[in-house]
């Protein structure tokens, strides 16, 4: 829908210029047009949460806050966060690539086991699918889809867009698999420093009621992070849940 109003205001902006085709500064005119709506497609696909293609949830409606991961199953990191959860007694959920299913299945069944919640995030996980077909784009979720429902009997209904990009071909292909798309609020940016502490004030300092946590079980920092941001929210009765629960959604059809 925000697409369309884009398009609809750059349509009508470019009729009205033709009244100044005779101005000397026409040319500037049309160019400023122009940089305006691709600007806004960029920062609209690569913007989960201004929901411009795809309407996402970034955010919960009950109390608590929900932790996510993206990228495993990580044979050696995934592990030892699962760890600190039994050890917290927390639920979280990880959105996991479907290649790397396929030699992490015991990882991923230990997660399923262990009542946190699983989420596609697609099977190949590479920016070629942000301009890929929809129907090829259909048959990597749905491949991904496939692989965690091979693992643990269960299929998938929350979908996180790889890279938090999105495009009208995404739209077509959650709409058409019945998935939601799931965003974030606090983006713990664990792939782009090694620096805990630098994390920990980072994440904290925007934690509030509703938030959807996103780090990276690929990333040693997560595992250094953790148990503070855990710690942080006991100490400020923030309860930490699932993200079912959160956005009160069913995590599996």
């Amino acid at each position: 829908m925000k697409h369309n109003l884009t398009l609809a205001f750059t349509v009508i902006a470019l009729i009205v210029s033709v009244y100044f085709y005779e101005n000397p500064y026409f040319a500037f005119l049309i160019t400023g047009i122009g940089i305006f709506y691709f600007l806004t497609i960029v920062f609209g696909s690569g913007l989960i949460q201004l929901n411009y293609f795809v309407k996402s949830i970034n955010k919960g409606s009950n109390k608590g806050i929900a932790i996510t991961f993206d990228d495993g199953p990580d044979p050696e990191i995934t592990p030892k966060i699962l760890d600190i959860l039994a050890k917290e007694n927390v639920k979280a959920s990880f959105f996991v690539i479907g290649h790397k299913i396929e030699g992490q299945k015991e990882v991923l069944q230990r997660i399923y086991n262990e009542g946190h919640t699983i989420g596609n995030h697609s099977f190949s996980h590479t920016k070629q699918l942000t301009t890929t077909p929809t129907s090829k784009l259909k048959q990597d979720i749905t491949r991904c889809s496939a692989t965690i429902e091979n693992a643990i009997k269960k299929k998938p209904l929350f979908f996180r867009p790889p890279f938090g990009i999105t495009t009208p071909r995404y739209k077509k292909a959650i709409s058409a698999l019945n998935l939601k798309s799931i965003g974030w609020s606090i983006r713990s940016l664990g792939t782009k420093t090694d620096d805990a502490k630098a994390l920990y004030n980072s994440v904290t300092k925007k934690i509030s009621d509703g938030s959807i946590l996103l780090f990276h079980d690929t990333q040693k920092v997560a595992v250094e992070v953790l148990p503070e941001i855990i710690q942080y929210c006991k100490n400020n009765g923030i309860n930490i849940v699932s993200l079912p629960e959160l956005i009160n959604e069913k995590a599996y059809e």
